[in-house]
């Protein structure tokens, strides 16, 4: 089977890294695998080792310029004619756009993972029946639609963007190995982290995660605890002001982006995600991989993945007392911290594999080409 994965991947993050793992599994079985993406430069060499067909696309950008958006077509077009797939997979919304309107003209079966809709929940009401028109049209010639968590399938029903038949719900899975037999001494080290507990979250500084809502909280814990918050993006700067503003430097460290993160995780007590809007994030799982309570903001599919008093806690978005109150609590109490952590670990290795992720994902490939 040839299959061409489409996906706008400006940046080196969540879904490139779902799009490789996903390539290297097909490949490995024969299949052969394109990419259509932005020409960033880890995501191209990696795929490259793969060996990946490449097709770099210099106008898949993040923010919507209706100038590049349309040039950004040609590039698509060209891509699926000459790979000439069995099947394409388009992963984001701007590519998810571009790729089934090429597949409707050239009459190729088109497979969208929805990682989080556009018009889910932190948007002005009439934006978000604008975007889920938008994703209603595309969805007709859509051949089947996966969502990243059974939160994301109830919101496309209830926006009537496809049908039940036509949804289908595959969670994120990661793969355990990585975070096995891992130690957190040299990042430890690194940070000159005393044994006081150390709390971090990880993810683009930028929308939607809510960095300032956590700054605020940790303000007002236990003033010996750390604060790794890891990730770069167009909010570091603005960030770092408000961490010397409000008189965290030293107890807050920006570590900036890290290739490393098993070991961070490792060197930590809590996990954090304060954030407005998500699907079915990577970050929490790998947390739960290495035995980390999970503080999360309950909004997407993050019920999913925590479970509230068991494997950490569940908060509000934006209320920083709330999250206060918990983090204080996991800060006082390491037998606390401990058992939620395991719960989370057993939680994450039964239901949010790699190869979980992966097998269920060729499944609905199969389906889609016998269905042509």
């Amino acid at each position: 089977m040839k299959i061409l994965y489409i996906a706008t991947a400006a940046e080196f993050g969540g879904v490139s890294r779902h799009i490789l793992w996903l390539a290297e599994y097909l490949i490995s079985q024969g299949h052969q695998v394109g990419f259509v993406t932005a020409p960033e430069p880890r995501l191209l060499k990696q795929a490259q080792q793969l060996g990946v067909e490449l097709f770099p696309n210099p106008y898949f950008v993040r923010p919507v310029q209706l100038h590049n958006d349309v040039r950004a077509l040609w590039p698509v077009f060209q891509a699926i004619r000459k790979f000439n797939p069995d099947l394409v997979s388009a992963h984001s919304t701007k590519a998810g756009y571009a790729a089934r309107l090429a597949c409707a003209i050239l009459r190729k079966p088109v497979i969208f993972t929805a990682h989080g809709w556009a018009f889910t929940e932190g948007r002005s009401m009439w934006k978000r029946r604008l975007l889920a028109l938008a994703e209603r049209l595309a969805a007709k010639v859509t051949a089947k639609i996966i969502c990243v968590s059974e939160h994301d399938r109830q919101l496309a029903l209830k926006f009537k963007v496809a049908p039940p038949e036509k949804l289908t719900v595959i969670h994120n899975g990661i793969d355990p190995r990585p975070f096995e037999g891992v130690g957190g001494f040299s990042v430890r080290k690194e940070f000159s982290l005393t044994d006081y507990p150390v709390l971090t979250m990880v993810g683009r500084l930028a929308p939607p995660k809510d960095f300032f809502t956590l700054l605020k909280a940790f303000k007002r814990v236990e003033d010996k605890a750390k604060l790794l918050i890891v990730g770069g993006g167009e909010l570091y700067s603005e960030i770092q002001r408000f961490v010397r503003e409000k008189g965290l430097n030293g107890r807050v460290i920006l570590t900036g982006e890290r290739e490393d993160i098993p070991e961070i995780l490792t060197a930590s007590d809590i996990f954090v995600l304060a954030t407005n809007w998500e699907g079915l994030p990577r970050s929490i799982i790998e947390a739960m991989m290495v035995g980390l309570p999970v503080v999360a903001t309950e909004v997407g599919g993050v019920p999913e993945l925590v479970e509230n008093e068991v494997t950490g806690f569940l908060i509000p978005p934006r209320d920083p007392d709330a999250l206060a109150e918990v983090l204080q609590r996991l800060i006082a109490d390491s037998e606390l911290r401990r058992r939620m952590g395991q719960a989370g670990r057993e939680k994450a290795l039964k239901e949010f594999t790699l190869r979980r992720m992966i097998k269920e994902t060729e499944r609905v490939y199969i389906k889609v080409k016998k269905q042509e």
